[in-house]
């Protein structure tokens, strides 16, 4: 079966983990995975390649480059012929689909990684991707939570959405603690160190940590923030951290490659996001053992059981973000069996070969005409 995605790029993010891990991993004796960046390559671009995935960065990713980037687009599917055509992502779920229905590819899915518009109702984009509904073979989600605004905002139809969660290798996350990482970055090994990784960017809220972090760094001076991720919020959260007085208690790691080994080297970790699917950094940070404290929103709580494997707390709530910290903070032994279990719930329910299977699966039932 081959199978096409079509995405933006490959730079660092959740979407884009989640390419980077499945396209390895597909059979490759019954699917030939591909894909295309519309845009630039991206800091996953080669490590895809590595994988031995045909893949393609167009780098036309600006706005005038639109007609070039569908003919492009067009050309390369005619010449691969695939059988489906997956797309994800801003430009790529409009152009791609349009590019799949010249091309006259028999079969389209557009893979939502959102759970809240990108675009405002009867915009020209709201109206084209409305349009492409008929077109479009099937809708794929990663989280439950996702299926109510696939339906009802999306207006996708309810018998064409299908979820399929996502998933880590428990083997490539080790739960051995593993302090000589904090070396780098200066951090004290006998501070207790919160992490977070995810993209500097709004809707990921770190400024709702750093006001948390103000009152457990009042309470604890032994206490660091270590920040990996980058993007456009950056400059604002470090003059957050001066503000708060709490700069040199707070790193920013930037866009990291070794996310594993840093997460051994944190005794909590947090998302406190404002919208979420189904993170992956969540389920990385319960592979390596780690305690999670995360907002309760979107599909958080599919993987996230309260007071099992962690903790769940309102979104832009810093005081009760800061009370559950301080709870695992003070009692090693409750922070230790919460990571335990969040590592036996990733082993029997969230694994990358559950994950892979079942996309199999969605993307033969989706070319066979098989109804999940």
């Amino acid at each position: 079966l081959r199978v096409l995605f079509v995405v933006p790029d490959l730079r660092f993010g959740g979407a884009e983990r989640h390419i980077a891990t499945l396209l390895p991993r597909m059979h490759a004796s019954e699917f030939a995975a591909s894909v295309i960046c519309i845009g630039h390559r991206g800091d996953l671009f080669n490590e895809v390649v590595s994988a031995g995935i045909e893949a393609k960065a167009l780098d036309l990713g600006r706005k005038r480059d639109v007609p070039r980037a569908l003919v492009a687009l067009v050309s390369q599917m005619r010449r691969t012929r695939p059988d489906v055509v997956v797309v994800w992502g801003f430009n790529a779920e409009i152009l791609g689909r349009i590019a799949a229905r010249v091309a006259r590819v028999q079969h389209c899915v557009l893979w939502v990684h959102a759970a809240i518009r990108g675009e405002r109702p009867n915009s020209l984009r709201d109206l084209m991707s409305r349009a492409l509904i008929p077109w479009t073979s099937s809708f794929f989600g990663v989280a439950e939570s996702q299926r109510q605004f696939i339906v009802d905002e999306l207006r996708c139809p309810p018998d064409k959405v299908r979820i399929i969660h996502n998933g880590v290798d428990p083997a490539s996350f080790g739960t051995e603690r593993l302090r000589t990482p904090l070396v780098e970055f200066g951090i004290d090994n006998a501070d207790l160190v919160v992490g977070i990784v995810a993209a500097l960017r709004p809707e990921k809220d770190h400024g709702t940590l750093l006001r948390a972090a103000a009152h457990l760094i009042a309470d604890n001076r032994h206490t660091t923030v270590l920040i990996v991720g980058d993007g456009p919020t950056r400059p604002e959260l470090e003059a957050l951290c001066g503000q708060l007085g709490i700069a040199h208690k707070v790193r920013f790691a930037g866009s990291r490659g070794d996310v594993a080994t840093l997460l051994r080297a944190i005794d909590i970790f947090v998302l406190c996001s404002t919208t979420e699917c189904f993170p992956i950094s969540v389920l990385e940070a319960m592979a390596c053992a780690r305690p999670v404290v995360c907002t309760d929103v979107g599909g958080v709580r599919e993987l996230v059981v309260d007071g099992v494997t962690g903790y769940l707390v309102p979104p832009r709530e810093p005081k009760v973000l800061a009370a559950r910290l301080k709870d695992l903070m003070s009692d090693k032994g409750l922070a230790e069996e919460l990571g335990r279990a969040g590592r036996r719930r990733v082993e029997s329910e969230f694994t990358l070969e559950l994950s892979v299977r079942a996309t199999e699966q969605a993307l033969t039932d989706v070319v066979t005409g098989r109804k999940s």
